[in-house]
Order: structure tokens, then sequence, then C-alpha cells
């Protein structure tokens, strides 16, 4: 079957302007199929391209071959990808470990500082800062790790 190419690749296969593949099928020199040129007719008006030796199919033909390369390497994973992505998860754990020592610390400081108000505070006043205590501190030890 007669392969159809838009007017960008078939001017890119004869190496010229797409305007001057324009001009010759305003002229009547190219037949064109709904924007489109058949190679047939592309071999009549440029009889020494050859579709086989174009830059153009090479070039898909590399990029095909380098996609099935990476994607079918004896299905093994990329190492460079994975090493990549495993420092990036290192990452990732020393920020969060981080943050969650972080967190700590204010739980701590958050605790300390509710038993100093509640030192401070009249009988009615400790009491209810000891219930937020020892609601706070139920909730820590229902967060610690298992």
């Amino acid at each position: 079957m007669d392969r159809l190419l838009s007017l960008s690749q078939a001017a890119r296969m004869v190496g010229v302007p797409r305007r001057l593949l324009q001009q010759h099928i305003q002229e009547g020199l190219i037949d064109a199929f709904e924007g489109h040129i058949r190679m047939s007719e592309l071999h009549k008006a440029y009889p020494d391209v050859d579709s086989d030796r174009s830059g153009m199919v090479e070039k898909v033909a590399r990029i095909r071959e380098a996609a099935l390369f990476k994607a079918n390497r004896d299905g093994k994973p990329d190492v460079d990808h994975l090493s990549s992505e495993l420092q990036r998860t290192r990452v990732e754990i020393a920020r969060l470990q981080d943050e969650l020592d972080s967190y700590r610390e204010l739980a701590a400081e958050t605790e300390e500082r509710l038993l100093q108000m509640q030192e401070r505070c009249d009988t009615r006043q400790a009491m209810m800062i000891g219930t937020l205590v020892g609601w706070f501190m139920n909730q820590l030890k229902l967060r610690e790790r298992r």
C-alpha cells in the first residue's frame, strides 16, 4: 500500500521547503489527497528520493530501537534509575524523621508548659488543665510506635 505523508514530512524527506511542495500541488505537478501526499507521487516529482534512506525514517527507527532497548533490557530494571530513586527515598526518609523529631519535641514542650500552668492555677482551673493534660498524654501514647 502507498504510504501517505503529511506535507511537512514529504518536504523534510525531499529536502525542500513546504511552500515549494504546496506550489507544486497548486500547479498540478503533484497530486495531494486530503492534505497528504502519496509516496508514489513524491517519487514522480522527486525520483531520487529513497524513503528507506531518508533521515526521518532512520531517526524514527533509532528512536524506536532505543525505546525498545531501554524498556526491554532482559527484564532488568535500570540500575541508574533505581539508584537515583533509592537516594531520593533516603533523603525523603531523613526529612520525615527530622519532622517527626520536631513534633516530638513540640509535644514534650507542650506537656511541660501545661504542667507548669497547672501548678500556678486555682483548684478549678488546675482540674481543667489536668483533664487536658491527661487527654494530651493519652493521645501521645496512642500515636507511639508499636
